[in-house]
This record gives C-alpha cells, structure tokens and sequence, in this order.
C-alpha cells in the first residue's frame, strides 16, 4: 500500500469517528476550526462501534414529534422497544 502525504491545515485532530467524535468535529467545525478526523475503518464504518451495538436512544413526546403531530406516551414507547427487543421470546432463550 503506497502511503501518500500531504500538507493539512488542521486547528483539531479527532480520534475516532464515533459519535462522540462526530459530534466534537461538528462542534469544532461550527467554531470555525478546521478539522480532520482519523479512525481505524474507512469512510464506509462511519459510526464508530455505535453501528454495530445493540440498543438505541427514543425520544417520548419531544417538540420534533409535537411539531410532527406524531401521537406519542410512554407506555407507547416503552411497549414498543419491549417488543422490538423481542424479550417476549422464550422459545430460543438460553436455560
């Protein structure tokens, strides 16, 4: 593999394109600094390990759903991971 280098004028370095340092670029790229990101994977992984964990985030209620009219609640929400996670399946369940 040819290795080829060149000048960048970099204000930040990031290491690693996980969210965290998604949102520190953003961050830093907002306050007018000049960033550049490096990370193990290629531009194809972007994500970080947050692309291949199991779990997520939901939001119950917010005011994009309010603007949206999206009919939301808790109990809505809830039931609704529950049955994403698909916890209500014993039949392949370690004994």
């Amino acid at each position: 593999m040819e290795v080829v280098a060149k000048a960048l004028k970099t204000d930040v370095v990031i290491v690693g394109s996980g969210p965290s340092g998604l949102v520190a670029a953003a961050e830093a790229v907002d306050a007018g600094l000049n960033v550049t990101i490096v990370d193990q994977e290629n531009s194809n992984n972007l994500g970080g390990q947050a692309h291949w964990s199991f779990g997520g985030l939901f939001l119950v209620d917010s005011p994009e759903q309010r603007h949206l009219r999206v009919k939301d609640s808790f109990e809505l929400a809830w039931s609704g991971w529950q049955d994403s996670a698909q916890f209500g399946r014993l039949e392949d369940q370690d004994s």
